[in-house]
């Protein structure tokens, strides 16, 4: 019989324990959280039912995220916070197809080796016969904040042969850009790509 009572004991005290009531059920006494208003900053502009131009397509909240100017040496802004356009450019430099050989967030730089001619697809046999204007070289991506948003720049470090050759660092810029503004800004996700 003690045996019983010893072993029953705390499956009693289990079942005391277990109140099946709705107590916590019951919450008209806490204080509710405060309505906070949304606040618009950027306004998107309404498009006619007949735009259907490419730029009317691709308009979006982020299209305003980033500023190129194309010329003899590109600019790249971004103009968003510096930790979110480190992630945009180090994704983009993934979806690339550029080899990363280091990253340091604290200085802002990321030491990337890069071929212009391949410019982010896997090289093939016939691009070293046909395509070959640039040798494969490291270059140093820098990113510097600024007023007008975060300046990504792009320098050549050494080439394979460790003298200096023909600057790439425009064609890294502009596939930067490229990769950012169609893979990341405007992605179109294919049906059942993310399934």
């Amino acid at each position: 019989m003690s045996k019983r009572l010893i072993a029953g004991l705390p499956v009693l005290l289990l079942l005391g324990c277990a109140d099946t009531s709705d107590r916590y059920r019951d919450n008209h006494q806490l204080e509710l959280p405060p309505e906070l208003p949304i606040e618009h900053t950027h306004v998107q502009p309404a498009l006619a039912a007949d735009d259907l131009s490419p730029r009317a397509a691709k308009s979006s909240l982020l299209a305003e995220l980033m500023d190129f100017s194309d010329g003899d040496k590109p600019r790249l802004t971004l103009k968003t916070r510096p930790d979110r356009a480190w992630e945009m450019v180090v994704v983009a430099l993934k979806i690339g197809n550029v080899e990363v050989l280091d990253k340091n967030r604290q200085e802002n730089r990321i030491q990337v080796r890069f071929d212009p001619d391949s410019a982010g697809r896997e090289p093939t046999l016939l691009d070293a016969f046909f395509n070959n204007a640039y040798d494969e070289a490291d270059y140093n991506i820098t990113l510097r904040e600024e007023a007008s948003g975060v300046m990504v720049n792009a320098e050549l470090g050494k080439t394979d042969g460790g003298q200096s050759g023909e600057d790439g660092s425009a064609e890294l810029l502009r596939l930067l850009h490229k990769t950012i503004d169609e893979k990341i800004i405007h992605h179109q996700p294919k049906p059942n790509e993310y399934d």
